[in-house]
């Protein structure tokens, strides 16, 4: 502990168990798809490839400018706290909708955006029909019917999430110093910890209220059975395959962090990735320190790049075939700061 009551940040150690990139050769089969049915086959979708990072987007996530605006939100000493909490150099967590924490927080959103959409029809009113007796009763009712009680319901969700009575259980963690797979295996047996390297993965199709579909990434660990859902869904299929490259580059300790606004601030506490900043001359508040609409940008330009790549494909046979990479967090920080 720091004397002002803060938790000292320390350099991260990787444990022999590690991933560092390569999988044993005796791994136990995965899912065999010809043995499925039609069914099951499409509800577990598409099978990723285990080839490791090769597009290298990180950046190209619809979540990071978010994540950025996160971190900023909580800057100075509040977020040197919150950093050495979380340790997001060591280990990266995929909530469970299951988790009591995460529906009060999507019920709370829910009721936030209805709270909105109230405000904003009362605007209406008020733009079309100015304080005529139509236009008071229906603000009237808009306040009585949804705007008070939803906003209501948002504040009382909010101060549940920050209260600290709930926590998350049912989530799952992914440990870069260890390699290992902390989930949650039901009531019956608990928590269980496998190593990164035995799980494959696969973007299974998600339908939406609307009827749309959308890809969501999922992890089975071989031989177990065990499986694990990234939180949220993507609208297109790369869109989960970088994100599941993200996943393996965090994991691989022969590789940096990805360089995205999430490790700001820890990633000089992780061995491998201090010493790539500190041969390349990455600022150590490259994202923090940068203007949101420059991030923004660059957001844009990965997503273009990650949009392009040829999928299945290894890198070289990419670059070969006319891709060419966004240069996101490539060494972008020595050239003029404009996107």
């Amino acid at each position: 502990m720091t004397t002002d009551g803060t938790p000292e940040a320390r350099m991260t150690t990787y444990a022999d168990t590690a991933f560092a990139g390569s999988r044993p050769d005796d791994l136990p089969p995965g899912q065999d798809l010809e043995s499925m049915g039609y069914f099951g086959r499409k509800a577990l979708g598409v099978r990723l490839p285990l080839l490791g990072p090769q597009c290298w987007e990180p950046m190209a996530a619809a979540t990071n400018v978010f994540e950025l605006d996160r971190l900023r939100e909580g800057s100075g000493g509040q977020l040197e706290k919150d950093l050495a909490e979380r340790e997001p150099h060591r280990c990266r967590m995929w909530a469970s909708r299951a988790d009591p924490l995460v529906l009060i927080a999507q019920f709370g959103a829910f009721a936030g955006f209805i709270a909105v959409v109230s405000l904003a029809v009362v605007m209406l009113f008020l733009i079309t029909d100015g304080l005529s007796e139509f236009a008071r009763e229906r603000i009237s009712a808009q306040f009585t019917y949804f705007f008070l009680p939803s906003f209501i319901l948002w504040l009382l969700c909010r101060l549940l999430v920050r209260s600290g009575w709930f926590t998350l259980k049912r989530d799952t963690r992914f440990y870069r110093d260890t390699g290992m797979v902390s989930l949650w295996a039901g009531r019956k047996v608990g928590r269980v910890e496998l190593p990164f390297a035995e799980f494959e993965a696969f973007a299974s199709p998600v339908s939406t209220a609307v009827g749309t579909i959308r890809h969501r990434l999922g992890l089975i660990h071989r031989g177990t059975g065990y499986s694990v859902g990234y939180p949220g869904a993507q609208v297109d299929l790369w869109e989960t395959q970088v994100i599941w490259e993200a996943m393996q580059q965090f994991m691989d300790v022969s590789r940096p962090l990805p360089d995205i606004p999430e490790f700001d601030g820890t990633r000089h506490l992780d061995p491998v990735t201090a010493e790539y900043d500190r041969k390349s001359g990455r600022p150590q508040r490259y994202w923090l320190d940068m203007e949101r609409s420059h991030a923004s940008a660059l957001h844009e330009r990965a997503r273009k790049a990650a949009r392009a790549y040829p999928w299945g494909r290894t890198r070289e046979q990419a670059l070969a075939s006319g891709w060419r990479p966004s240069g996101v967090g490539e060494g972008d920080w020595r050239t003029a700061k404009s996107a």
